[in-house]
């Protein structure tokens, strides 16, 4: 066996590599959920040889995230839980309100109380904005009656029509002197350097969220940060499901987009802005 494996050097490497590649595939298997990538390295490991493991163990492996985003979790986690059990209403006082306007709804607001510690607020105004179109005529008028500062964080922030027409507005508001904080997730933004450079020229802070060399080829997409938010003067706020881009705007060129966002006045834009500003923090 041993001369075997003298005389033929690269074949015995040949199947070592092919053996640790078969047990590396079923271990993308199992851990990847992304199919796109999967099938992406499971190819390497095959079609190149010795090649296709550095690549995926340089690459596909992110035990570095994996500990910064765990210590990052329990950071927020405990500050959230700081700032709003302040703001939590104990169940005697529920039952109370439940008599006056909460009608049979209590126990919903007693199960979120206790299931993830979202506390109940007051005084709160709440409109439904129906698809992009409604969306970006509101938030712009908004955005030009700010008077302290804008708070904006996208996980698709594109340089299209719609995208250069907030640039545009947020440009002219910085030098009007409202400070403007922008967070746009690297792999789902679309942002040329271009515009980057122009907001911050107009002295708009603005900072990706979690940079990668390779956006393609990362393993856990669920490292990105899917939030569309807007917070304006800590009293006004945006929240749902609505991205800066034109494939939102109706009609767009891929058909017709449906989809929904809020705006918020009142109480509840202190738990939107807590979440905004541990995230400001973490980029």
């Amino acid at each position: 066996m041993l001369d075997f494996v003298q005389n033929h050097i690269f074949i015995s490497l040949l199947i070592i590599n092919y053996v640790i590649a078969i047990g590396t595939a079923f271990f993308i298997i199992l851990n990847n959920r992304n199919p796109i990538t999967t099938v992406s390295y499971i190819l390497s490991l095959i079609v190149l040889p010795f090649v296709g493991l550095l690549i995926y163990f340089f690459f596909g492996q992110e035990y570095r995230k994996d500990k910064m985003f765990k210590r990052r979790k329990v950071f927020n986690n405990k500050k959230v839980k700081e700032w709003e059990k302040k703001l939590l209403v104990g169940e005697q006082k529920l039952d109370q309100y439940e008599d006056r306007f909460l009608d049979n709804q209590v126990n919903i607001v007693k199960l979120l109380q206790n299931n993830q510690k979202k506390p109940l607020t007051f005084g709160n105004d709440v409109e439904i904005l129906l698809n992009g179109e409604k969306k970006f005529e509101s938030l712009f008028k908004d955005i030009e009656q700010a008077k302290d500062y804008i708070h904006l964080e996208y996980y698709i922030f594109n340089s299209d029509k719609v995208g250069l027409q907030l640039i545009d507005i947020l440009c002219k508001k910085a030098q009007e002197g409202i400070h403007i904080r922008v967070i746009y997730d690297y792999v789902g933004s679309a942002l040329s350097g271009k515009q980057e450079k122009r907001m911050q020229s107009a002295g708009i802070e603005i900072f990706p969220f979690m940079p990668v060399w390779f956006p393609n080829l990362t393993r856990k997409l669920n490292y990105r940060d899917h939030r569309k938010i807007v917070i304006i003067d800590g009293t006004l706020g945006y929240v749902g499901g609505i991205n800066v881009s034109d494939d939102y705007v109706n009609p767009c060129k891929k058909g017709y987009w449906r989809d929904t966002h809020l705006r918020i006045k009142g109480n509840a834009i202190k738990s939107l802005q807590s979440h905004f500003l541990l995230n400001w923090n973490f980029v």
